[in-house]
């Protein structure tokens, strides 16, 4: 059976794997569920995956949730370069570790800065109070500087210090590039200011080829939808 991506795209971890599976010509099927219309809550997808969360993948029967688990299971089945999920212990180690940085640090606390204007301009849901929006602010905030100042200081260009991604460099690119989402002018300070996050988004977006900017299509329609929402406020 083939394979079966469910998401969408606005999910910063469902466009991390549809790009891994596109890069490394991997046959799947995206069955696309609205955020907005709440498709992820439907019973048919509680079926697959009882948290009702995105994304999940069914292998032939095999259900699986958690993008990070997604991503290894996919780089440990599939016939993918070496440089994805290493073989060897110790390196297979360092981006298990950036995995599970990304989920108690940045993950946690961006998808509330990101969701904060989506769940006001586009889910109509209660603004949140100023000391929430203060306190996911600066978690962000120590996150992006810790991957500025420390995940990138190593040699070459990714985060392992190599020529070329892991699957670490892509969940993680991908929530990062979710910055198009906050007032332009927020985004282009924050970038700013952390030319290392900038310069390896740039290497990320040439190694991952055109699929990189074919699935954030949905991220940069929607930050103009917002950007324009904001200038009637």
């Amino acid at each position: 059976m083939v394979l079966r991506l469910y998401g969408d795209l606005l999910s910063q971890p469902t466009r991390a794997i549809a790009i891994f599976l596109e890069v490394n010509l991997i046959d799947y099927e995206l069955h696309f569920l609205s955020l907005t219309k709440r498709e992820h809550k439907s019973p048919e997808f509680l079926a697959i995956n009882p948290r009702g969360q995105i994304p999940a993948l069914v292998d032939d029967g095999f259900n699986l949730a958690e993008s990070a688990t997604i991503l290894r299971y996919l780089a440990s089945t599939r016939s993918v370069s070496d440089h994805w999920y290493p073989a060897d212990a110790r390196k297979r180690a360092r981006v298990d570790a950036l995995l599970d940085w990304y989920h108690t640090n940045l993950r946690n606390t961006a998808k509330y800065v990101f969701s904060g204007a989506l769940q006001v301009l586009v889910f109509k849901l209660p603004e949140p109070t100023y000391e929430e929006v203060k306190k996911h602010e600066k978690d962000m905030t120590d996150a992006l500087n810790y991957l500025e100042t420390t995940l990138l200081t190593r040699e070459g260009p990714f985060l392992l210090g190599e020529s070329e991604p892991s699957i670490a460099d892509v969940l993680i690119g991908c929530e990062v590039t979710q910055l198009k989402l906050l007032p332009k002018r927020d985004c282009e300070a924050i970038l700013d200011s952390r030319p290392r996050i900038r310069n390896w988004l740039q290497e990320l977006e040439i190694a991952l080829g055109p699929h990189f900017a074919r699935f954030h299509v949905r991220v940069d329609s929607t930050a103009k939808f917002l950007e324009s929402k904001r200038s009637k406020l």
